[in-house]
């Protein structure tokens, strides 16, 4: 965020350095850089502080002429991806116009104000408008067709204007690094995807140099807005560490999700909004696992074996990467289990982690869990529930990092938050010495479980 409200400040400091006098002396020259330096930090703060009012101007004129819309029955909302915004309560629109006189000309005209005390990660805040009638159900139901739109939050004071199901605004892509888009492989029984991978600085110079490979889920949402309204900031995150030596170099893979995501990222079937849903991680397992990680290895430099290779998502891509922990732990070392839905099938992740056989013969993989407050207390309970098991079935304490985000919810803009230390956590486990099994596991298959761990943060 620093970096990106330094951006924002750049005309002031350009001209306001080249504005010493030619004749001044060295230490007043210091002096008057020290003074711009500390007033530019002043802005800064001040920037980083202030609200942002983001006024909605949403025309339902069309909506109400095809039928979609009755203005003495239904209401037209605002849902988001970041505070005061939520993509689980609405901001109602009000009618615009004030008095008799504008009637006619704002009929069919709404307007609702959001103001963003804080800004998200990268400034770009997903929302959806969405028409609400009494008795609709929370599915999917009057949503704007097509992806997320996007707000930019660069200006004290941010109008949108458009119809209901129009495009947004144009999102300014931010990128970092070396991002190669791979042409998509066959998919067998699923449909084919989009990758990219994310190259550390000096790959191309260090030919000699072998890296360890973090595969992300959702990858569309990883490295730019585009799709989502929002971003993980992944590239941005990990450059700035690798280029300021926090975290030794890696590769990151982003596999796109498809239209199948329920079934292909859930281990089971379950019935969900009256039909049947889930169950195909085995064919999605057999993809990365069978054609995507053998075509990266065969195209770039890694480090092929488990302690090496880490797989991450969250929400759906959680529970899924804690499936292919469990289940291909001799290709998968590390997995980051981020805002997992353990609520699926009945706490399916949950039950499928404590009955496993796990061999005592192989490591147990190091898990990132962590859940943000802001998505219930159940998701939090269920999570703790996981650590517990997990402790139970022979997980040390070090091979687990455990965050509890007060405040977070379930969005982009909340796990762009914690990449920094989602990735000091998979470096960690990429550098660590090497394990031959875990020595020191109680029985893979007690007969009670750890009780429940205190509430708290937890660590990383």
């Amino acid at each position: 965020m620093t970096a990106t409200l330094l951006a924002l400040f750049r005309p002031l400091s350009g001209p306001a350095h080249h504005a010493l006098p030619r004749r001044a002396t060295a230490p007043a020259a210091s002096a008057l850089v020290r003074f711009v330096a500390a007033l530019l930090l002043l802005l800064v703060g001040a920037h980083a502080s202030a609200a942002v009012r983001v006024i909605f101007d949403i025309d339902m004129r069309e909506e109400i002429r095809a039928g979609r819309f009755d203005p003495t029955r239904d209401r037209v909302v605002v849902r988001g991806g970041a505070a005061p915004l939520s993509w689980s309560t609405s901001l109602p629109a009000r009618k615009a116009g004030l008095g008799k006189d504008e009637e006619a000309e704002s009929a069919g005209r709404y307007t609702a104000e959001a103001v963003f005390d804080k800004i998200p990660a990268g400034g770009n805040v997903p929302y959806k408008f969405r028409i609400e009638r009494p008795g609709q159900p929370e599915g999917e139901a009057g949503w704007e067709t097509g992806g997320n739109r996007s707000l930019e939050l660069v200006s004290e004071v941010v109008r949108v204007s458009r119809a209901f199901n129009a495009p947004g605004a144009p999102i300014s892509l931010s990128r970092a690094g070396t991002i190669e888009r791979l042409d998509p492989l066959p998919g067998g029984p699923l449909a084919p995807r989009a990758v990219q991978v994310w190259l550390p600085p000096n790959y191309e110079r260090d030919t000699a140099r072998r890296y360890p490979v973090l595969y992300l889920h959702d990858g569309q949402n990883v490295f730019d807005a585009a799709a989502a309204g929002a971003e993980w900031q992944v590239d941005e995150t990990a450059q700035h560490l690798v280029v300021s030596g926090q975290i030794q170099p890696l590769i990151i893979v982003a596999v796109s999700n498809t239209p199948d995501r329920v079934a292909e990222y859930t281990p089971s079937a379950m019935s969900r909004d009256g039909h049947t849903q889930g169950g195909k991680a085995a064919d999605y397992a057999r993809y990365l696992i069978g054609q995507l990680k053998p075509a990266i290895d065969a195209r770039y430099r890694t480090l092929t074996d488990a302690g090496h290779t880490a797989v991450g998502g969250s929400s759906l891509g959680g529970i899924m990467s804690l499936w292919l922990a469990v289940h291909h732990g001799d290709v998968y070392g590390t997995a980051l289990v981020v805002s997992p839905s353990l609520w699926w099938d009945d706490e399916f992740p949950i039950r499928d982690t404590r009955q496993t056989p796990l061999p005592m013969s192989v490591a147990r993989p190091r898990l990132w869990l962590d859940m943000g407050t802001g998505e219930g207390p159940d998701a939090i309970k269920q999570l703790r529930q996981l650590r517990s098991v997990l402790y139970a079935r022979g997980w040390a304490a070090g091979d687990i990092g455990y965050l509890e985000v007060q405040g977070g919810t379930h969005d982009e803009n909340s796990w762009a938050a914690r990449v920094d230390p989602m990735l000091r956590f998979v470096d960690r486990q990429f550098n660590a010495a090497p394990r031959d099994g875990n020595r020191t596991q109680r029985d893979p298959f007690p007969v009670e479980t750890r009780p429940a761990m205190p509430k708290g943060q937890g660590t990383y």
